[in-house]
Parts: C-alpha cells; sequence; structure tokens
C-alpha cells in the first residue's frame, strides 16, 4: 500500500545451498526484521541477488493496463533472463503454467509453487532480500514524513498516516493508489462520525 514493490533474484550455485539452511534462512514473515538484517549481508555474499524495484507510482500508471501479477510476471522473468539453470519462483496466483508464460519462462526449467519462500530455501534467502530492501525504503520515506507503520494494509499506524489528509499529501507518489485497501481506508464508515 505505501512505498516500492521489490522484487528479488537470488542464485546461488546447488552445492553451496547448505550454508543457507545452515544460517536459518526461511519465509522472510517468520523471521523478526532484526534477524533479516542480520541475515542480509551474509546473503548478499552467498546469494549475488539482483533486484527489481517497482516504484509506487510506476504501479499506479501501470495497475490501469496490467495487472499486479502480470507486473510481477515480467518483472521475474526479466531478472530471470540474467541468470542461467532452475529458476523458482514463488508463485502469486493460482495457476503456475499462466504465471511461467506471463514471465516468458515457458522454455526454462521453472519451479513455481505458492510458499516456495517456506519451500526452498534459495526463495526464502529472496525473499528476506526484497523485504529488507523494502523496509529500508519504509524507513527513509519515515524519517521524511513522520511515523507511518510498516506500509502494511494490516498496520494500524500505516492506516493512520493515510487517513491524515496533511501526511497523505506528504506521501503523495508513495501510495500505491490502484489498491482496494486505499478505497476502504479513504471510504468514511458512519462509525467514523
Amino acid at each position: 500500500m505505501l512505498s516500492s514493490l521489490v522484487i528479488c533474484l537470488a542464485s546461488i550455485a546447488h552445492k553451496n545451498e547448505k550454508e543457507l539452511i545452515d544460517l536459518g534462512v526461511d519465509d522472510s514473515k517468520k523471521l523478526t526484521p532484526s534477524k533479516r538484517e542480520q541475515l542480509f549481508p551474509e546473503l548478499e555474499r552467498i546469494c549475488a541477488p539482483k533486484f527489481r524495484i517497482i516504484s509506487a507510482s510506476e504501479l499506479n500508471r501501470r495497475m490501469g493496463k496490467e495487472s499486479l501479477n502480470l507486473i510481477e510476471a515480467l518483472a521475474m522473468g526479466e531478472l530471470a533472463s540474467s541468470v542461467e539453470g532452475r529458476v523458482y519462483i514463488d508463485l502469486p496466483e493460482k495457476y503456475p503454467d499462466k504465471f511461467i508464460a506471463k514471465a516468458g519462462l515457458t522454455h526454462r526449467d521453472v519451479v513455481a509453487e505458492h510458499k516456495a519462500d517456506a519451500n526452498y530455501p534459495i526463495v526464502g534467502a529472496a525473499s528476506i532480500l526484497a523485504k529488507v530492501v523494502r523496509d529500508r525504503l519504509i524507513e527513509r520515506l519515515a524519517e521524511e514524513v513522520g511515523e507511518i507503520g510498516s506500509g502494511y494494509p494490516a498496520d494500524e499506524r500505516t492506516i493512520n498516516a493515510l487517513k491524515d489528509p496533511v501526511k497523505r499529501q506528504k506521501l503523495k507518489g508513495h501510495i500505491r493508489e490502484k489498491w482496494s485497501t486505499m478505497d476502504r481506508v479513504l471510504q468514511p464508515k458512519l462509525t467514523d462520525f
């Protein structure tokens, strides 16, 4: 809902994957922010990450013509084209074959699954790297405009920041306006009066 969408491709030689397990790599959502920050430099060293950062303003422009899943698929395909070998994707939609086609990866060896970040250490590493980069973007934004929480729709601090007209003006260009969550945030309810 706030800030950029960060997509990460992490690559590693199969023989080195045990290092990820030894480090305790898992789905980024299962790790504390401090643990993710602690893992970040090690993962950067081991995995040679590549990032695609899609700003909120770019998302707003594109989402009128493209779905979020298509935007993600195109970015993942772009990143995957820079490496060889099997590609693992944490699938954001129901049908793997359709997503792989959208990503332009039908000619590649691809494993696309829901919860791949919990099932494959390399996908967990990519999710940690992406989350740390996004968290840092949110921290920098908060330094400019004040308390905004995590930037996610379940965070009450983020909702309060978006309801504040002064903060919302300061956040212009950083709000993902095409999200249905924004409609709910900005649509007053009778209980608000």
